[in-house]
């Protein structure tokens, strides 16, 4: 049952992503006009404009367990907006990624998700719309407003109670038809059973989801520290983790990582997703 979900998303995971750049804007910015400085800038000759900067202290990355501080420089109008890891990680190179594209949920501050370009290729090549460009990594940003819940059964229990619903967000809803949507639904149950319905598209042009449900004893497993070991397909198996993480605002979101057991490889990358509250 997990083997469908994972081998799905590991699908998704290395879809050609159907968008262009564009998510992440630049910034104007002004040089100093005062008096005969010798770095002012002539006329015809401006100083470059700053890039903005956003720091997300405790990200996760695709294939890896361990937190790491990411930081995206957004696009200017001569420069691509990059994804800057200080180390590398299984399938994100140390320094500057190219983004190619990013979600940030409006309402739930310094919590989001950037997708790495890859070298252009045959795949996904849709003749006007797009060049055959593919999503190489995944990223789940996090800032340091961001915490991993110190009592996730507990915490998890209270999402059941309230019936809480999820809107998961997997290769940074990337799509051809329009604007960005996300990839799954996740429905927390009382009593700690949860339903996680994948799209088989988008939602507005869904032809089938993949219905999962999952029993409280497979929550736990997976809330857990150990993780979820899924072996349904062999030759894919891979742990299954899902965490939660709280703002000051007491806001929640989950991320789910699928890492396969011989390791993250281009080729089986496993997964990862975040999911917004509604």
């Amino acid at each position: 049952m997990l083997g469908e979900i994972a081998s799905r998303r590991t699908a998704k995971g290395l879809a050609a992503a159907l968008l262009a750049v564009g998510a992440l804007g630049g910034c104007g910015g002004g040089g100093d006009d005062g008096g005969s400085n010798a770095g002012t800038p002539t006329v015809g000759n401006p100083a470059p404009a700053p890039q903005k900067v956003a720091v997300y202290q405790n990200s996760l990355t695709l294939g890896s367990t361990s937190a790491v501080s990411l930081s995206v420089v957004a696009g200017t109008s001569t420069t691509n907006a990059m994804l800057v890891s200080p180390v590398a990680t299984p399938l994100l190179s140390a320094g500057n990624n190219p983004v190619l594209s990013t979600h940030l949920a409006a309402n739930v501050p310094g919590a989001g998700i950037a997708c790495v370009s890859a070298a252009a290729n045959s795949i996904g090549t849709v003749t006007g719309v797009n060049a055959g460009v593919d999503v190489k990594s995944v990223a789940v940003l996090l800032d340091d407003g961001w915490s991993a819940s110190a009592a996730p059964s507990a915490n998890w229990a209270a999402l059941g109670a309230s019936g809480a619903v999820f809107d998961g967000w997997e290769n940074c809803g990337a799509k051809a038809e329009g604007a960005p949507s996300p990839s799954s639904t996740l429905t927390v149950n009382a009593g700690g059973s949860f339903s996680d319905n994948v799209f088989d598209g988008n939602p507005s042009t869904t032809v089938t989801t993949i219905n999962q449900n999952f029993t409280a004893a497979q929550a736990a497993s997976l809330l857990s520290d150990t993780g979820y070991l899924d072996g349904s397909q062999p030759a894919l198996a891979q742990t299954i983790r899902l965490k939660l993480y709280h703002n000051v605002a007491q806001q929640t979101v989950l991320v789910e990582e699928g890492i396969p057991v011989s390791g993250a490889t281009g080729q089986n990358p496993g997964f990862i997703a975040i999911y917004f509250q509604r």
